[in-house]
């Protein structure tokens, strides 16, 4: 009989072994995981005063903001590789994020540093290729220099043949549901740690 009870210790004893472990594993699992690509802040920072057109010309402010979780693209509608690109890929990553509640699926916007050119009907009809979780911003020129620079956003234009061209920074802005900045992605983007990264951040 000594053998089998021995037996039972062993097996009752790998048993327990086992448990602690999954145990451990399932602790560590429920850790939030570190943000790869994101730079987060650690008190999400208030934006800047918002006075901006949306693409049907309607007025927006700091509320269009809130209650969900929103991506801010600074871009222009003339850009030849740059923002289309970057919208396309942040529509793609929407479709990835469909799988979550509707309230932590973000908002994409295009704000655009090109007010000359890229009026309210401009906008709403470059929009419109890349799907309806994405749209826009426009408004005076003086309006979005204020938003750039508070975000400490960069542009200028520059001469282009008979026109002009606008350099511009490429991040990708996070803003929680209470209308704050809580998070930036530079470049280079890694789409897939985005991805990890914003459902940590959202959820």
């Amino acid at each position: 009989m000594l053998p089998v009870k021995r037996n039972i210790l062993i097996v009752t004893a790998l048993g327990l072994a086992a448990f602690a472990i999954g145990l451990g594993m399932g602790r560590l699992a429920d850790r939030p995981a570190e943000p790869v690509a994101a730079t987060v802040f650690a008190s999400p920072r208030e934006l800047p005063p918002v006075d901006l057109l949306d693409p049907s010309g309607a007025t927006i402010d700091s509320s269009a903001f809130t209650g969900g979780w929103d991506i801010l693209f600074f871009g222009f509608t003339h850009c030849p590789d740059i923002c289309p690109t970057t919208l396309y890929r942040l529509a793609a990553l929407q479709d990835r994020l469909d799988d979550l509640p509707p309230g932590r699926q973000p908002t994409v916007w295009l704000v655009s540093v090109d007010p000359l050119r890229d009026t309210p009907p401009v906008l709403e009809k470059y929009l419109s290729a890349f799907g309806p979780g994405v749209t826009g911003a426009t408004g005076s020129a003086e309006a979005i220099a204020g938003f750039a620079e508070g975000l400490g956003v960069a542009y200028q234009q520059l001469p282009e043949g008979d026109s002009y061209t606008v350099s511009h920074t490429s991040a990708l802005f996070l803003v929680d549901p209470q209308a704050r900045l809580a998070a930036l992605f530079t470049t280079p983007l890694d789409w897939q740690a985005i991805e990890a990264d914003y459902r940590e951040l959202a959820r």
